[in-house]
């Protein structure tokens, strides 16, 4: 394209000076009382100077002038004086100027912002880059109405200008303005495909490329593609530049607006993930290689291009392998080979240079992503890395730190962490505890030694990473194949509990890690770094390597006195982290402890109970206290996800009251149960939702343990207090609480109470839905229950029918109390039958939920006992009860210690059949000669509980409820 008519650009230079008073004059005042005493703000010069980098008037009167030199020259056509390409430099280098944090990766990573700073200007919002982009735009619509001549053209590092603020603001996480917006790495290749593509051809017929980039737009794109960032998608409403048209074309539209043809590459995808930017990357970065190849050697500035190009690219790479594990990305081991191979490079780049070095976000990065990889070899990779990391910075101990290393930019003391925390989870990833301790007391040497300075703080997650492996560690698990250790750990099976001996070193192991964690933490807090903060998590796990230690040698030892002090040894480590290091519990702290009790309550041992109940009501007291005082309280105030002490821990601690079986174990599962009660009833509603409040609501599951309380407690007044927990269920299902229907579950517990629960007449009048009318004994009662689960959508299962017949086999008055309570247990036993309704599995065992076992034939047999004379018909019954039970495969030694109670010798022999080898002498009265391994196979290949093994050993299995 020819200019419409030969034109005169004369000296644009008194214009330039004007411009550059106007900007120079502010900044200048600025700089010189940058670090004076007394401040500007007091001085009166200042509001008439303002800062170039806080106030944009400068800029936006500098390009006022400049649009009044264009529009002059297009009203004059072409008498008076032209913009050349120092002016536009001055006016971009004022919107350069504005602002909000320093650039570069090393600023991103420190969470500043250099482009976010929204200005106004004529009606919309926009950013410096969108200036400086729209005033590159400008520059070149005068060229093209100029003939594109070399005075006005724009330079490289006008172009430069924006691919560096483009490239530092891609990897900052941003609102989406619009649909059709697309990010700032995809601008940057934009741009310099623009700077690829050719003029117009002139009179001679050549092409001439618009800009010819240098290493450093090479560089720079290279740095915005491996940085990207998506959008995030924007809610109406949410931003102020949604009502904001844009300031600059795009770039693509605006090439064809100029008559220049952009070279054609592939674009984006609509759905483009981080992995197509890094490939369009790698294009470019052949491309720079190239570049660098044909500069002469010793150019500073390609090898300074070319190594700022792999440093981002690496972080790219290592920052994709980090994501990529998320999603199973199948790519992954390339991510992290490519990270590796780009850091060799780098190495050997910076080496040729005495002054250069590699940025330490690099090791950081390529550390960060070995410790996702599902490589066995992984471990020693990192290892590797970390000491090539050491010894470049003079960091190992043949070697010396180097003073302009820590003052250079591209060194952070927190990368080194980094990197060995990402060292320390490699080795995590093997299970291997003793290695990554080894690092962690490199660490720990290098921070004492103090030669990075106070920024040089290890993480507090290395020492969690840490604890946690020595919480589960298993020399003979390290010592087989890693990958199929960690293909087992992938699929989530059960993993393999180390011996009783490798437990009580891991739970040393973690406790002395623990305490160099607590030395870290003082000394930081001598520094006031606010930033090192001690957490719950590190304590959690080294509690719960303590008490993983209970157990003893044995599997099936229980030592109660000797469990008790282990769970007071990790008692103490809360006492320790609460009071003494002033670090707050969370949830998790108090259900390991509240579990850790509540498994060893047990009949005969109430204590575990108590302590468990103790320390719900320690921090019961500290929720109640902090209400009070607030933040007079330490750690008053301090912000949870939860509610807590939850439901859980309440659930923990009344299922401790429960497991002890006894008439004071249920007792005080019911006090607790109404100390909810009371203190949910008198919270404060949070939100409109008077369900929702700071404190912890019973729920199904509370009730339903402390009904479990009571059916095992055989107290007198069990049965009613079960049926009244049952009724409180019941009218809050019915007012509206949905989460509160009855279960089958809790129906079931409210019959089993009834078994040993002496039947009081004087209870029916406490009946006021008349459920237990007309019921003279218990067995009529649990029928009637059984009809009203029905109605409430409850199904029975087999506990539920077998509880009916046991506690109709309980029944011991009249004798038509007998014959009512025999006819119950009957419908019960031909309900329960009817019930089985799926077939049968390979064993011919029946796999439906409701069906018979050997409870039932149990409980049937001991109703024949208590319920029928003896006679024909109990001999009748006891035989076809007998003959079902071994055909159907659920014989075991409690049916068979049924059978001979309540049938006679002879019969019982004649039952299991003659020639059977069997004792013919019971040690026990009420217990049978025969054992049910000792009989065939068949009768009892349902039963769990019998176990056949060779010898003729007799395997003790547990007897139904008498």
């Amino acid at each position: 394209m020819q200019p419409t008519k030969q034109r005169s650009f004369p000296d644009a230079q008194p214009f330039n000076r004007d411009i550059a008073r106007t900007l120079f004059a502010p900044l200048f005042f600025s700089l010189h009382y940058k670090n004076d005493d007394q401040s500007p703000a007091s001085m009166r010069q200042h509001y008439q100077r303002p800062s170039p980098f806080e106030d944009p008037s400068s800029a936006r009167t500098a390009e006022r002038m400049l649009r009044r030199m264009m529009e002059n020259r297009l009203r004059s056509d072409g008498r008076t004086v032209c913009p050349d390409r120092q002016t536009f430099r001055l006016v971009a280098g004022a919107f350069g100027r504005l602002r909000s944090g320093r650039g570069g990766r090393r600023a991103r990573r420190k969470g500043k912002s250099i482009d976010r700073k929204a200005i106004s200007w004529e009606d919309m919002m926009v950013t410096p880059t969108d200036k400086l982009q729209h005033i590159l735009q400008l520059q070149l619509q005068l060229c093209k109405r100029e003939g594109w001549p070399a005075s006005i053209m724009p330079s490289v590092d006008m172009y430069n200008r924006i691919l560096k603020r483009l490239a530092s603001a891609s990897g900052q996480f941003r609102t989406q303005k619009c649909e059709d917006e697309i990010s700032d790495s995809e601008q940057a290749l934009q741009w310099l495909q623009l700077m690829m593509s050719h003029l117009p051809k002139n009179d001679s017929g050549e092409e001439e490329t618009l800009c010819r980039p240098n290493a450093m737009s090479y560089a720079y794109v290279i740095e915005a593609l491996a940085s990207h960032r998506a959008p995030l998608p924007s809610e109406s409403g949410n931003s102020s530049q949604m009502d904001f048209p844009a300031a600059y074309e795009p770039v693509d539209s605006f090439a064809e607006k100029i008559g220049i043809e952009m070279v054609q590459v592939e674009k984006a995808p609509g759905d483009s993930t981080a992995e197509w930017f890094l490939d369009q990357a790698e294009e470019l970065l052949g491309e720079l290689e190239s570049e660098c190849d044909n500069t002469t050697a010793g150019d500073d500035e390609a090898n300074r291009a070319l190594t700022h190009a792999y440093a981002c690219l690496l972080e790219g790479w290592g920052r994709y392998s980090v994501s990529g594990s998320r999603s199973n990305n199948p790519k992954q081991q390339y991510t992290i080979d490519r990270a590796c191979e780009l850091l060799g490079r780098l190495e050997k780049l910076t080496g040729t240079d005495d002054h250069a070095i590699v940025p330490s976000s690099c090791y950081s990065s390529v550390m960060l992503a070995l410790s996702v990889s599902d490589q066995p070899s992984a471990a020693d990779a990192a290892e590797d890395v970390l000491q090539r990391m050491l010894a470049h910075y003079g960091l190992d101990e043949d070697g010396m730190l180097d003073e302009r290393t820590l003052a250079s930019p591209s060194f952070d003391p927190k990368d080194v962490s980094k990197a060995f925390s990402g060292c320390i989870a490699a080795h995590a990833k093997n299970n291997d505890a003793p290695r990554a301790e080894n690092v962690l007391n490199r660490m720990l040497e290098l921070y004492d030694d103090g030669e990075l300075g106070i920024d040089f703080v290890p993480e507090v997650r290395a020492f969690g990473t840490c604890i946690g492996l020595w919480a589960k560690y298993s020399l003979e698990k390290v010592q087989t194949n890693g990958s199929e250790g960690r293909q087992r750990r992938s699929k989530g099976r059960h993993k393999d509990v180390p011996s009783y001996e490798q437990r009580l070193v891991n739970a040393d192991r973690a406790e002395a890690i623990l305490s160099e964690l607590e030395g870290v933490a003082e000394v930081e807090t001598a520094r006031s770094n606010e930033g090192f903060e001690l957490h719950a998590t590190p304590y959690n796990i080294a509690i719960l390597a303590r008490v993983q230690t209970i157990g003893g040698g044995k599997a099936k030892t229980f030592d109660k006195d000797e469990n008790e002090q282990t769970l007071l040894h990790a008692q103490s480590i809360l006492d320790h982290m609460e009071f003494a290091m002033n670090v707050q519990p969370d949830p998790y702290t108090y259900s390991i402890l509240l579990n850790a009790w509540c498994q060893q309550s047990r009949p005969g041992n109430e204590r575990a109970a108590d302590c468990a109940e103790d320390l719900l009501r320690r921090r019961i007291e500290d929720v109640d206290v902090s209400k009070i005082y607030g933040d007079d309280i330490p750690g008053a105030g301090h912000p949870q996800s939860e509610v807590w002490p939850n439901v859980k821990h309440f659930s923990s601690v009344l299922k401790a009251h429960a497991k002890t079986k006894s008439e004071g174990g249920a007792k005080k599962a019911l006090g607790l149960l109404s100390e909810m009660e009371r203190r949910f009833y008198n919270a404060d509603a949070e939100t409109d939702d008077p369900d929702v409040k700071d404190v912890a609501k019973p729920d199904l599951v509370c009730y339903s343990i402390v009904v479990d309380a009571f059916a095992s407690s055989r107290l007198p007044e069990a049965s009613a207090v079960a049926y009244r927990l049952l009724r409180a269920v019941e009218t809050k299902y019915e007012a509206g609480d949905v989460s509160m229907k009855p279960n089958t579950r809790l129906y079931t517990a409210v019959i089993q109470s009834m078994i040993h629960a002496p039947f009081l007449s004087d209870e029916q009048s406490m009946d006021e839905d008349n459920v237990f009318k007309n019921c003279d004994n218990n067995a009529q009662r649990a029928w009637a229950l059984l009809e009203r689960m029905k109605r409430n959508d409850a199904p029975p299962n087999s506990f539920t029918y077998n509880y009916i017949i046991n506690c109709a086999a309980q029944t011991n008055e009249s004798a038509e109390d007998q014959r009512i309570s025999f006819e119950i247990a009957i419908r019960a036993f031909q309900e329960l039958r009817k019930a089985s309704s799926v077939e049968p599995d390979t064993n011919g065992c029946a796999v439906d939920p409701c069906h018979p076992d050997s409870f039932t034939f149990a409980f049937m047999l001991k109703a024949c006992k208590n319920l029928l004379p003896p006679g024909a018909l109990r001999a009748k019954v006891v035989s076809q009860t007998f003959r079902e039970c071994s055909q159907t495969g659920y014989m075991n030694d409690a049916v068979l210690d049924r059978l001979w109670q309540c049938a006679a010798p002879e019969e019982f022999y004649e039952l299991i059949g003659e020639g059977h080898s069997i004792g013919m002498n019971s040690k026990y009265q009420n217990r049978s000669p025969a054992r049910a391994d000792e009989l065939p196979h068949s009768w009892s290949r349902c039963c769990n509980s019998v176990k056949r093994q060779s010898g003729g050993r007799r395997d003790r299995t547990k007897t139904a409820t008498r």
